[in-house]
C-alpha cells in the first residue's frame, strides 16, 4: 500500500508510476473518491458530535425543550444513518482504487512493456556446446521415467504432473540442498500454511486481482501461490525491535497458480504448472538497509545456480514486468538448450514498505520512533522450474543426466539413467 500522503502531495509521481508499470487506473477517479470519502467523514463526525452534545444537555432541559430536542435528534439520527451508509460505500470505492495504486519504482527500472524489455546486467557460465542433438526436458522426463504427465491429466487436468522415482528424490535433494544453504546464511526455516484468508492475500499485495488465485469459497480461504504470502504476514500488526533487523526467513511450501505465465509460451511438459514446490527467501529490513539486503538475496540465488552448475543471466525487470508492490526486481534466468533461450528460475524483489503498510509491520528505532519495515523476497529453488534446466544442461550423449556434485550427497546417486 502506498503512503496516502504521496497521492495527495505528489500526484504526478504516482501518475508516472502508473504509466511506468503499465497499470490502467483512472487517477482522477481515485482523487475524487478520496475527496468524497473525506467530506463524508467530516459530515458524519459533525452529526455524531451533535448526538453527544444532546446527551450531555438532556438532563438539564425542561420537559417541553426535551420533547422538542428529541424530535430534532430523530432527524439527526436518521441523517447520520444515511450518511454512515454513504461513507461505508465511499470508503469501499476508495479502497478498491487505492489497492491498485502501485509502489513507486526505482529510477533504475528501465521502461518497457514486458519481460522482453528487461535489461541484462550480468551472465555466468558457458552455454553448453553439445556434440549431439540435445533433448528437451519433455523428452528426458519420458526416457528417464521421472515424471508422468499423461496420468496426471486424468486426475487433475492440464498443467499437472506426477513426479516419479528418481524425479521425486531429485526434487527432495534440491530442497534440502537449498535449505542447508539458507540456514548457513542465517535464514530461519518456516513451513507456512498453504491456505490463507483474503486479508493475508491483500496484505501481501497478491490481491488485487482476486481471480488469479484458487478459492475455497465455502471456507473463505485461498490457496497461496507462494510461501511469500505466509512469510509476509508472519509479523502482521507487530512492532519489531531495531536490533532484531534484518529478520531472515525461508519458507517451504506447495504453490498453486492459475496463470500460465511466460513459460507457457515456451512449451509444455513441466513449464508453469498449476502446482509445485518452492523454498522462498524473505527478509524484514530497516529502510536504509533494504538495497544491501536486496543484493544479498540476489547473491544467494547466484550461489545456488553456480553450485548446480547452471549457466545463468541476471536481468533488471522493466516497469511493465513489475507487480504492484515491487520497487525493483531482478530475475535470474537459466539457459535452456532445447529452446535456445533463457527461462526464469528466480525472482528477487524489493517491495520497500509497500507490504508493511498493508500489514501494519513496523520497527522501533533507537530514539523510540515507529517506522515501517522494508520487505524483500527471492526464490531459493522452485521445482520443477529448476529441474528443467538441470535436466537439459546436464544431459549426456547416451540420454542419461549427470547429477551436479553439490546434490550427490542428497540424492545418493550421481546420474539418472535411461529407463526406456
Amino acid at each position: 500500500m502506498l503512503d496516502l500522503s504521496l497521492i495527495k502531495e505528489a500526484p504526478e509521481k504516482v501518475r508516472l508510476a502508473l504509466s511506468k508499470k503499465k497499470i490502467a487506473l483512472d487517477f482522477n477517479e481515485l482523487l475524487l473518491a478520496d475527496e468524497k470519502r473525506r467530506s463524508l467523514i467530516v459530515f458524519v463526525d459533525e452529526l455524531r458530535s451533535k448526538q453527544k452534545q444532546f446527551s450531555k444537555e438532556l438532563a438539564s432541559l425542561s420537559p417541553e425543550d426535551k420533547t422538542k430536542k428529541m424530535t430534532e435528534m430523530k432527524f439527526v439520527s436518521a441523517e447520520l444513518k444515511k450518511r454512515q451508509a454513504e461513507l461505508s460505500s465511499a470508503e469501499e470505492e476508495f479502497r478498491k482504487l487505492w489497492l491498485y495504486v502501485p509502489n513507486i519504482p526505482s529510477e533504475e527500472v528501465p521502461d518497457g512493456d514486458s519481460d522482453a524489455d528487461n535489461k541484462e546486467i550480468k551472465k555466468w557460465g558457458t552455454e553448453p556446446d553439445f556434440d549431439f542433438k540435445p533433448k528437451s526436458h519433455e523428452d528426458l522426463i519420458g526416457t528417464l521415467d521421472i515424471a508422468d504427465i499423461d496420468r496426471a491429466v486424468k486426475v487433475s487436468g492440464n498443467k499437472f504432473y506426477y513426479l516419479k522415482g528418481k524425479g521425486v528424490i531429485l526434487e527432495m535433494a534440491l530442497m534440502r540442498f537449498a535449505m542447508d544453504k539458507l540456514m548457513a546464511a542465517g535464514f530461519t526455516p518456516l513451513m507456512p500454511p498453504d491456505l490463507v484468508r483474503a486479508d493475508a492475500m491483500y496484505g501481501a499485495a497478491h490481491f488485487p486481482p482476486e481471480d488469479d488465485a484458487y478459492a475455497l469459497e465455502r471456507d473463505e480461504l485461498y490457496l497461496a501461490g507462494t510461501a511469500e504470502v505466509g512469510l509476509a504476514c508472519y509479523h502482521k500488526d507487530e512492532i519489531l525491535k531495531s536490533e532484531e533487523l534484518p529478520k531472515k526467513y525461508c519458507g517451504y511450501s506447495a504453490c498453486f497458480r492459475r496463470e500460465a505465465g511466460s513459460y507457457g509460451r515456451k512449451g509444455g511438459g513441466l513449464y508453469r504448472v498449476h502446482q509445485f514446490h518452492k523454498i522462498e527467501m524473505f527478509v524484514y529490513a530497516k529502510p536504509e538497509d533494504s538495497e544491501t539486503e536486496h543484493q544479498k538475496l540476489l547473491g544467494v540465488a547466484e550461489v545456488i545456480m553456480r553450485e548446480l552448475e547452471l549457466p545463468y543471466r541476471v536481468v533488471l525487470n522493466c516497469g511493465g514486468d513489475l507487480g504492484l508492490p515491487q520497487y525493483k526486481k531482478y530475475d535470474v534466468e537459466a539457459w535452456l538448450p532445447s529452446k535456445q533461450d533463457w527461462g526464469e528460475t528466480h525472482s528477487c524483489s524489493n517491495d520497500t514498505d509497500y507490504q508493511a503498510r498493508r500489514l501494519g509491520i513496523k520497527f522501533e528505532t533507537k530514539d523510540g520512533k515507529k517506522e515501517y519495515v522494508h520487505t524483500l523476497n527471492n526464490t531459493a529453488v522452485a521445482s520443477p522450474r529448476i529441474v528443467i534446466p538441470l535436466l537439459e544442461i546436464h544431459q549426456q550423449r547416451d540420454g542419461s543426466v549427470k547429477v551436479p556434485e553439490a546434490l550427490r550427497k542428497y540424492t545418493g546417486f550421481d546420474e539418472i539413467k535411461v529407463v526406456r
